[in-house]
């Protein structure tokens, strides 16, 4: 079932659900994951464990601590007077972080293999190369794949399905809602592809990762978004310290190479993308989501705790500031801030863990690839606000359970001493 998430996390849409009254909450990603996190919760309560010595879980401990913040942001929020919008934002909001959760608990206390974990990342790796196969077609081509692993039925909650311009140029979204999400999901599937083709165990599945990393790599610019590039230089900054000396000169090499065979394919792609990073103080993307920070001091003065509380914070007041730190702190206050510094540095945390349970080479370069992808999502926290895009979000997730998955910190045995006057009357 988790390999099946990961797959169709990429592939379907989140933004495709069934028709009915659940809306978004009825889109079968998040439907998995709420349900992954019941299963969690049964295997804590009625698995058996066999280990010989008691064991602690560091990366268990720290997402409970998170949930366990949220929940008090949420229930905070509650008792706030609130209209019809803000309560549906509220439920959607807690159902989410339970899916987050759900996901990461079920992994920590079922995976534990690297065959499991290369099971999880394939899955992955195959559902990613589809969304970045449907973005590049887009920027080449009238054909639009988005909905042909939609089920019969299925319907479209989002009236924002055009795909924008920016400098002239197309700004594909591939299955995401947006193409800042595309942009990232494109990003992390580089070193993800360039783990396959380096370890894999046939030739075929190291051949089609490494066509995998030619596709991301020429799917990310066609979003025109600043954001897939800062993700992806983040990913290849943690990624190269697996590498030697050589690795990294051929590696420079190769990417000069494939920079100039993509100036030369997608001129127009390019100059805009160049022209968004460039001009970012003129965009007026830019700008309108800065007029919106000073209602965020505003909210912060009036609600310093606990915010406004989980989903409390509708669009249509504070518009959409592109910043999980800055709606973290209309939401949550201080104590939402404190629970993305729980998650936040639990994940890399979560690298040294993983490097320190490493048995294998193999293993090292996974706990680095895992890594990469961590930090890239981490970083656009700072550009988008993440928890509000479905797909990103709950790779995000996934990545943080990989890590910890494989680190437990035994429990030292207690020794019960005799008290002194029983060693007297011995």
């Amino acid at each position: 079932m988790l390999g099946f998430l990961c797959l169709l996390i990429p592939i379907l849409p989140a933004f495709s659900v069934p028709a009915g009254p659940l809306k978004s909450n009825g889109s079968p990603a998040k439907l998995i994951a709420v349900l992954l996190f019941g299963l969690a919760l049964l295997g804590f309560m009625l698995v058996r464990r066999t280990t010989p010595r008691p064991t602690v879980r560091p990366g268990t401990l720290i997402i409970l601590f998170y949930f366990l913040l949220q929940l008090a942001i949420y229930g905070v929020g509650l008792l706030n007077d609130d209209d019809a919008v803000v309560a549906g934002n509220r439920t959607r909001a807690l159902i989410n972080v339970v899916a987050n959760v759900g996901v990461a608990l079920y992994i920590l206390s079922r995976v534990r293999t690297t065959r499991q974990r290369n099971f999880v990342l394939g899955c992955l790796a195959v559902g990613l190369t589809f969304a970045c196969l449907v973005g590049l077609l887009q920027s080449m081509t009238s054909i639009d794949l988005r909905y042909f692993f939609a089920p019969e039925g299925f319907v479209t909650n989002t009236d924002e399905l055009e795909m924008g311009e920016r400098w002239g140029a197309k700004r594909v979204m591939g299955t995401s809602q947006h193409a800042i999400e595309f942009s990232v999901l494109a990003a992390i599937t580089v070193p993800l592809a360039i783990f396959f083709a380096r370890n894999a165990a046939k030739w075929a599945v190291r051949l089609f990762a490494v066509g995998t990393c030619a596709l991301a790599l020429a799917a990310m610019p066609a979003a025109v978004s600043r954001t897939g590039v800062v993700a992806l230089g983040a990913a290849l900054v943690v990624y190269v310290w697996n590498f030697k000396l050589r690795h990294l000169l051929v590696g420079i090499i190769t990417g000069a190479l494939a920079l100039g065979a993509y100036l030369n394919a997608f001129p127009d792609t390019a100059k805009a993308l160049w022209n968004t990073i460039v001009n970012s103080e003129a965009d007026p993307s830019v700008l309108s989501r800065t007029e919106d920070y000073a209602r965020v001091s505003e909210s912060f003065r009036e609600h310093p705790i606990f915010g406004l509380g989980l989903g409390g914070s509708p669009p249509a007041e504070f518009g959409y500031l592109d910043n999980e730190w800055l709606q973290t702190v209309v939401q949550g206050g201080i104590v939402g801030v404190l629970a993305i510094v729980v998650l936040a540095g639990g994940g890399l945390f979560g690298i040294a863990a993983a490097l320190r349970a490493a048995k294998t080479r193999t293993d090292r370069e996974q706990a680095y690839t895992l890594g990469s992808m961590f930090v890239a999502i981490l970083v656009c926290t700072f550009t988008f606000d993440l928890f509000n895009f479905q797909q990103v979000v709950r790779i995000f997730f996934i990545i943080y359970g990989l890590l910890w998955c494989n680190y437990a910190v035994p429990v030292p045995p207690t020794e019960t001493t005799p008290p002194r006057f029983l060693k007297h009357l011995g």
